[in-house]
């Protein structure tokens, strides 16, 4: 039976990635390219009833203006980091870490994707890079305005009361591309992030009954630098899917195993163009890594192993930032007394 230290995720990890959280920043980048497919209505807007939308290139070759409907940054990790703090509390770490009085600190959550000072001392910046997600088809072909009907549950058999609101939602079967860059990051942190991403199902407003998400991993680049943003992506995606359809999209229905492989080969093309080194795994060796990482989370003794690892990396960080805090604390107290 594997482990997680002789696992082939970890081997491959292990080679890209850091042995240790350091103290100042290196730079070492991992990013997890995702291919988001809302199965169901969704509504992705900050405020009232309109969808969030932003005026951009359709491509980088096609070059009219579209407005496509944005999938705001923000609204892509809250929902992980919830997925992940379920986690932490099911195992017992950090039961009083609350976003809005008082954060721990010291769980996988706070330390691997930030937090503010709050009631108590300290911060940490996050360590995953995010960015808005753009849709690949424009606005007018994904919107759908549904009424939102008031039930008087006094009229005898429940008759409709009157409509109140009408709310803008997308239309099933819309795909955000996105990117989310991990930085100095250790194997065990890397699988957490993926974990969250893989496992988490509901994205924007009223979740509770709808916005459905599938992630599709695409594709891990290993690197020093980020070789492409989100707005990037989808636009040099449109244009491959451009080229087969005669110019528009619009009205032919996108298929997904089309767009995966249209986004590993644009992928493979960036990252050959990119000014450093960069390692690129899709296809079977991408395949290979998530068959692994399921042995990992279904098999007890392997995920309490890739735990252990977990807590020993960031409980060995966590006492050299407070080792350097009090020499730094000391260093100041040496100064005014000489002062």
């Amino acid at each position: 039976m594997e482990n997680w230290k002789d696992s082939y995720v970890r081997d491959i990890l292990s080679t890209h990635l850091l042995t240790q959280i350091p103290l100042s920043p290196r730079r070492n980048y991992a990013s997890i390219v995702v291919l988001r497919e809302f199965e169901s209505t969704a509504v992705l807007t900050t405020e009232g009833e309109r969808l969030d939308v932003e005026v951009v290139r359709a491509g980088q070759k096609q070059t009219e203006l579209i407005s496509r409907v944005l999938l705001q940054k923000r609204k892509q990790v809250a929902m992980e980091r919830r997925t992940g703090r379920a986690f932490n509390r099911k195992l017992g770490w950090a039961d009083e870490c609350d976003f809005m009085s008082k954060m721990c600190g010291s769980c996988p959550d706070c330390l691997i994707y930030g937090f503010a000072a709050s009631s108590s001392e300290g911060s940490q910046k996050s360590r995953i890079l995010t960015d808005s997600g753009f849709s690949i088809r424009p606005y007018d072909a994904l919107q759908r305005s549904i009424t939102l009907n008031a039930i008087q549950d006094r009229t005898q058999g429940g008759v409709a009361g009157s409509a109140f609101a009408e709310r803008e939602h997308i239309r099933p079967q819309a795909y955000f591309p996105t990117i989310e860059t991990a930085v100095d990051v250790t194997p065990s942190e890397f699988a957490y992030i993926l974990r969250n991403i893989l496992t988490t199902t509901r994205y924007g407003a009223e979740n509770q009954r709808q916005g459905f998400v599938k992630n599709h991993l695409v594709a891990l680049l290993f690197g020093e630098t980020e070789v492409i943003s989100n707005l990037a992506l989808v636009q040099h995606l449109y244009d491959r899917l451009a080229e087969e359809n005669s110019g528009s999209i619009n009205e032919v229905p996108l298929d997904l195993q089309t767009l995966k492989t249209r986004m590993e080969e644009l992928l493979s093309d960036i990252a050959e163009e990119a000014y450093l080194p960069v390692q690129l795994y899709t296809g079977e060796s991408l395949q290979n890594i998530l068959q692994g990482l399921r042995f990992l989370w279904r098999n007890e003794e392997a995920k309490h192993e890739w735990l252990q690892e977990l807590k020993n990396d960031q409980q060995t960080y966590l006492e050299k930032r407070e080792n350097k805090g009090k020499k730094e604390k000391k260093g100041k107290g040496k100064k005014k007394e000489e002062s």
